[in-house]
């Protein structure tokens, strides 16, 4: 059955929508920012702007208490008052769980489009593994299909490495999603042949499959250890030339029913 977005927050108490004017000196920078990278010559327009036009926006910020505030949406906009030597800031101020926090933050980047696919995918897995949500939970949370939200938690799984040279533009997504189904050494060991040749995205995929035995052995290994983390039981996998056997140990009812759950 799907829960709508009050049952997924019900937690949530907002005070008074009004917006305060907060000494900046008080306000400390969200410890759940999925925005990793900032660009200075955009903090800088930014600082320009609003020098001459003001905040346009009021940041949003909760109460941590001895009259401190800790960021939850507007960090590019804290950075630049500070830059601007701005002694207060907009605010509205909102007391909500470190979960709800998170996804207010992660929402407000999302729809400024100010996130790389690594920093999304990152984020969506931090919400599923420290607030124990499902897909479609944290798709509902933050406005995206399901498809979506599993489509970029599988980003997740390329390795730090391969995340790098994802963020700094010298590969592209394209070329490094045949990667994602392998061990995190293998990625890396494929990641210098990218770099190196300029592989496309296509010769990437052939490299994958001609991977030699032992390769496979470990791609099947992370393949199985996958399927066991998301279902929550043993799995055994079996892989031929030509096709792939997968039968899974369930030992009772209630892991049948469990089981079942998770795939619906």
């Amino acid at each position: 059955m799907k829960r709508s977005l009050s049952d997924l927050l019900p937690d949530v108490e907002t005070r008074e929508f009004k917006v305060e004017n907060i000494d900046l000196t008080l306000i400390k920078e969200s410890t759940s920012q999925a925005r990793k990278k900032f660009d200075n010559t955009k903090i800088q327009e930014l600082k320009n702007s609003i020098m001459k036009n003001g905040i346009l926006q009021p940041l949003i910020i909760q109460k941590t208490g001895n009259n401190q505030y800790e960021l939850i949406a507007g960090e590019r906009r804290l950075r630049a008052s500070k830059i601007a030597g701005l002694k207060f800031v907009p605010c509205v101020i909102k007391d909500v769980s470190k979960r709800d926090a998170a996804v207010l933050g992660l929402v407000e980047n999302i729809q400024r489009s100010q996130l790389n696919s690594i920093e999304e995918a990152l984020a969506y897995r931090n919400l599923k593994e420290k607030h124990n949500l499902t897909n479609e939970e944290i798709g509902i949370l933050v406005g995206k299909s399901r498809p979506h939200i599993s489509n970029m938690l599988r980003i997740s799984n390329l390795s730090t490495k391969v995340q790098e040279e994802l963020v700094s533009n010298r590969v592209t997504f394209g070329q490094v999603k045949p990667l994602i189904v392998l061990e995190h050494n293998l990625q890396d060991k494929i990641l210098e042949d990218i770099v190196k040749l300029g592989l496309s995205s296509r010769e990437v995929e052939e490299k994958v499959r001609s991977l030699n035995g032992s390769d496979v052995d470990e791609q099947n290994a992370h393949y199985k250890k996958i399927l066991e983390n998301s279902l929550g039981t043993k799995v055994n996998f079996i892989r031929s030339k030509n096709s792939t056997k997968i039968s899974f140990v369930l030992k009772s009812k209630e892991s049948l029913d469990s089981f079942i759950n998770k795939l619906s």
